[in-house]
């Protein structure tokens, strides 16, 4: 459509289609300047579309929270004061336990529990001075640090030894208890003497006995320092000198002559056999010794002990006696 002209006083019409096509055209030239004068490798920019909501898309409007319940949160606030009150108790008792074990601690090692008197009984050879020194068991030491089980196996390692006990009596005093061996005889091994105990253990060496003339003169292996003799004919000397008295017995000896056992007590020649029922034979021995005839003393049978006199035996056999015997002329 054309418009007309104003002078003739009619209505204006305008031609749209060639308004929309001017608006085109300048907005596309517009376009392509700002596309020349845009700097390379920039992205164009545009209007960028309004995305709609999908069907998982979380809606930005938020509800209201509800209205809390007083009762919930008064059960709440119990709880938690609760809570905080049997931390605090746990927590008191805790220091309580560890202040009850530093005191305790510190009791233990203070001088009050220390050591202030150490009471041995029953030790006359065994080394127990120098075993509750290497213990560090002295005066002054807290008397629960001292380990009474490892005195005791010390103890029991010395060779006199046959049993030990220490006790510790609080608060201040250890008690030691020995009960040892009792030395019976010396009996000759290698290039010393062994000094044996009742139970055939050695308990002492020696380059030479008390006498030489006294004690078990038989041959035997060497045990070592507490070792025990395994010999039957020991054993049944050490069983004979033992039922002797102290005296006697230290004066006395006893070998094995064409596998008998003999001995020489008091000066007198003493046939005791096979080494069973010694004690008896000691006993026997000791009944008849003092109003004995000259000659040798038999005790192979205890109840029935006898005198052989020196008249009725072979002078060659008396002097091979009195040899092995060394008994006197």
């Amino acid at each position: 459509m054309r418009a007309r002209s104003r002078a003739e006083g009619a209505p204006v019409q305008v031609d749209l289609t060639r308004v929309r096509r001017a608006a085109a055209a300048a907005g596309g030239g517009q376009a392509e300047e700002q596309q020349k004068q845009a700097p390379p490798g920039r992205p164009r920019t545009g209007p960028k579309r309004a995305r709609k909501p999908g069907l998982f898309r979380r809606r930005s409007r938020r509800r209201p929270a509800p209205e809390a319940d007083p009762d919930i949160a008064l059960r709440r606030r119990q709880v938690a004061e609760q809570q905080a009150r049997s931390l605090l108790r746990r927590s008191m008792m805790i220091l309580a336990a560890l202040a009850a074990a530093g005191g305790i601690a510190w009791l233990l090692n203070s001088p009050y529990l220390s050591i202030d008197e150490v009471v041995v009984t029953g030790a006359s050879n065994a080394a127990v001075d120098e075993i509750l020194a290497r213990h560090r068991v002295v005066e002054g030491r807290p008397l629960a640090s001292v380990r009474a089980g490892a005195v005791e196996e010390s103890l029991l390692a010395d060779p006199w030894v046959v049993s030990a006990s220490v006790k510790l009596v609080f608060p201040t005093r250890i008690e030691v208890y020995v009960q040892e061996r009792s030395p019976v005889a010396w009996l000759p091994v290698e290039d010393s003497w062994a000094l044996l105990a009742e139970d055939g253990a050695v308990v002492y060496y020696a380059d030479s006995s008390d006498s030489a003339r006294s004690g078990i003169h038989i041959q035997s292996e060497d045990p070592g320092l507490g070792g025990e003799v395994e010999n039957d004919y020991v054993y049944g000397a050490l069983r004979f000198l033992e039922g002797l008295p102290s005296g006697m017995a230290a004066e006395s000896a006893v070998r094995v002559i064409e596998g008998e056992l003999w001995a020489k007590v008091e000066g007198r020649a003493v046939r005791l056999g096979s080494p069973v029922d010694m004690a008896s034979k000691a006993e026997s021995l000791q009944a008849v010794i003092g109003a004995a005839p000259g000659g040798v003393i038999d005790v192979t049978a205890p109840g029935r002990p006898s005198v052989r006199p020196w008249e009725r035996i072979a002078p060659l056999e008396r002097s091979d006696l009195s040899i092995k015997l060394q008994l006197e002329p």
